[in-house]
């Protein structure tokens, strides 16, 4: 029962980074010095579960969530920059590692049912995580890569999303080529993923439609 619902689950986990944590955090509703981490810990959890089909995928998995979720936790904890370094590049490497595997996944052939959907957008959401780090990143090799002042996990969630969806508010903006280089192929990935994934997932439903109709007849 749970496996069917393992899209669903990671979906809520990441829906509630993007709609619950700004607002915890902006007023302050609980006393949670490290809330990003929080949800991002959660987020990595409910992805064992999401991306593990097999034994081989279970080990898999956990050996590289499991190491994303406490070097992030040690980078909230001291604060070094080589931990902050190394948890960054960990947990890129685990977020993009869970949107590779699940996107095999919503790609596959078959019918195309709310599970596949729901796998579908989770990568979509996944990618603007991904990025979010990515910029994390950058910003701590190269200080002042954004022309904006004392930029904060939250910060960079929001310019990750905005920049994948193309809006450009233009309130934060990249201050030099790497973090323009992350800024435009974030906008390329994310036109490119909707487009592509459209035409598959109506692809998929068209040829199932017709072999069902095919054994109709």
């Amino acid at each position: 029962m749970m496996k069917k619902y393992r899209f669903n689950i990671l979906l809520m986990t990441l829906l509630l980074l993007l709609l619950i944590y700004p607002f915890l955090e902006h007023f302050q509703l609980v006393g949670l010095t490290y809330l990003l981490n929080v949800f991002t810990t959660i987020i990595l959890i409910s992805s064992v579960h999401a991306v593990s089909e097999s034994r081989r995928q279970l080990v898999l998995a956990l050996s590289i969530i499991v190491p994303a979720i406490v070097l992030g936790w040690g980078r909230e904890l001291f604060q070094f920059e080589m931990s902050q370094v190394g948890a960054t590049i960990m947990q890129i490497i685990a977020f993009g590692f869970i949107a590779y595997n699940i996107l095999g996944y919503a790609l596959r052939g078959g019918r195309v049912d709310a599970e596949k959907v729901a796998a579908a957008v989770c990568v979509y959401l996944l990618l603007g995580v991904v990025w979010q780090e990515l910029y994390v990143l950058v910003d701590i090799l190269i200080p002042g890569s954004f022309n904006a002042e004392a930029l904060s996990g939250r910060d960079f969630l929001y310019y990750s999303f905005i920049t994948l969806s193309t809006l450009g508010y233009g309130d934060i903006t990249p201050a030099n080529g790497p973090a323009q280089a992350l800024a435009y192929t974030e906008a390329l990935v994310g036109q490119l993923y909707l487009t592509i994934l459209v035409a598959r997932l109506v692809g998929l439903y068209i040829a199932n439609a017709g072999s069902d109709g095919a054994g109709d007849t």
